[in-house]
């Protein structure tokens, strides 16, 4: 009872906390976002910024409803609708990224190629992961559904490479953002907007950074009902 708690008050909070930043950053999102251009990165911002919240919406009816639990067909269908929802939202955000390194690598094939392979690594094997998806086994008298990946197929390091392989592909996109700056130091146009780049990265890896690794130690480590509950963190 103690794990089904955690995992609607984890998800309660970071639901909170993506509405209130949705309210916080509206005004500038019309001024920046509506009133532009729209080409590809905007219409991923799009599906990142609106789709990740009514997916979120529906977790948390498979949280407190009883209308989904772990040996109805319903609930076997929800698990896979949560992970894909994970996959698509971290991979939105992934592809984002991949553009901004496309950009200010001026198209360098090496480079671009390179971080490619490890984007499409990344997505492969979540997405096989996500093939392994069971809903968590509660007592008769807990009605909730969640997801867990299946230890008696997948476990350990393996499994954890749901969280481990973005984090790596985040390290990766972070440290050619550096090299870049470091190589456009002494352009001062250039370089104002290098280092913007890399102040808005590096407070994004560090969050991304801590939560993907209680993620990775949790999904080794922790109980059944806790493994992927801090996935819910990484709709943010």
């Amino acid at each position: 009872m103690s794990e089904l708690y955690t995992t609607c008050y984890v998800g309660l909070a970071s639901f909170t906390i993506l509405i209130w930043d949705h309210l916080l950053t509206f005004s500038e999102e019309v001024e920046f976002v509506w009133k532009k251009k729209k080409g590809p990165l905007i219409y991923l911002f799009f599906i990142n910024r609106y789709l990740t919240p009514l997916g979120f919406c529906v977790n948390l009816i498979a949280y407190f409803s009883d209308y989904f639990t772990p040996d109805t067909s319903v609930c076997r269908h929800f698990v896979r609708f949560e992970g894909s929802m994970t996959l698509i939202g971290i991979n939105v955000t992934a592809v984002m990224m991949f553009l901004r390194i496309y950009a200010i690598y001026e198209g360098r094939k090496s480079v671009v190629f390179a971080l490619a392979t490890l984007l499409l690594a990344e997505f492969a094997v979540n997405a096989s992961l996500l093939t392994y998806g069971i809903a968590v086994k509660h007592t008769v008298r807990i009605h909730a559904c969640t997801m867990i990946f299946d230890q008696s197929k997948v476990h350990g390091v393996f499994a954890a490479a749901s969280a481990w392989l973005p984090l790596l592909y985040e390290t990766a996109v972070l440290a050619l953002t550096l090299l870049r700056t470091y190589q456009h130091a002494k352009d001062a146009s250039a370089g104002r907007v290098m280092r913007i780049l890399v102040k808005e990265g590096l407070l994004y890896f560090s969050v991304i950074f801590s939560i993907t690794l209680i993620l990775t130690l949790m999904i080794i480590s922790a109980p059944d009902g806790l493994k992927n509950v801090a996935a819910q963190t990484e709709y943010l």
